[in-house]
């Protein structure tokens, strides 16, 4: 079984709360091997966009298992390829996602302000991280999944406590949502959420550096789930959303 993370990060400014970081992409990738992670997604945590964007490129020139996240501002300010180039500019660079962090970058996350990006997305088909470790809320996340229902989106709720009552109606609702399991660590919270929602709508995660790698390896490989299952949550799924580019 190949792992396939859809939520790391590493460099030198924390993007969250966490007290850990991943300093360089040197040091990712040997925990990486060290873990038995075949591969994934990868942020820089740098809080000027610009500059972690290409840096971020930089780092995976060449690069073959792991694929960059871009952040997103508005295209009112021209810091971003603007909508029609970005998909281009995107496999240029290795990049196989896009995110948003409006705390962080201070902008509104909002149809006005980056709606140009989300309806480009949809079209294409392009994956949009929605995590809430990132600055974006819940209810953000859910304004834009109202706004944009075909979004392919990948959602992570940062929290400690289970949140299948404030999870479970996005499933409901948006058929292209995916849940990113980072923050799922509750007993047979994996086979439960499984009896009604298919597998393919779950995504391995890990939120390394802020979470160890390995727990939810465990969780997946002892789940009492099928091995095609486990298969699909594993890593396929991750790799059948990056088939865009």
């Amino acid at each position: 079984m190949q792992f396939y993370d859809c939520n790391l990060s590493y460099g030198p400014e924390m993007l969250s709360a966490q007290v850990k970081i991943c300093a360089d992409f040197a040091e990712l990738k040997a925990h990486l091997r060290r873990a038995g992670i075949s591969g994934g997604l990868v942020i820089k945590a740098l809080n000027e966009v610009v500059l972690a964007n290409a840096s971020l490129a930089e780092d995976l020139r060449g690069e073959e298992s792991l694929m960059g996240v871009w952040r997103l501002l508005p295209s009112s300010t021209g810091e971003v390829p603007p909508p029609h180039a970005l998909p281009g500019a995107m496999k240029a660079a290795n990049i196989g996602a896009l995110t948003l962090c409006p705390e962080i970058n201070r902008f509104l996350p909002n149809k006005f302000a980056i709606g140009d990006y989300l309806e480009m997305a949809c079209e294409r088909k392009i994956p949009v991280m929605l995590n809430t470790s990132r600055g974006l809320t819940l209810e953000q996340a859910a304004g834009i999944m109202q706004d944009f229902p075909n979004l392919t989106s990948v959602l992570t709720y940062a929290n400690c406590w289970p949140s299948d009552r404030k999870l479970r109606p996005f499933l409901d609702a948006f058929p292209n949502l995916h849940l990113d399991m980072a923050y799922m660590l509750t007993a047979d919270g994996l086979k439960d959420i499984l009896k009604k929602y298919h597998a393919e709508r779950i995504l391995f995660g890990s939120a390394f550096p802020e979470s160890y790698l390995g727990a939810n390896m465990m969780v997946v490989k002892h789940a009492e789930i099928s091995e095609e299952d486990k298969y699909l949550i594993a890593g396929e799924n991750l790799r059948r959303m990056l088939r865009w580019c």
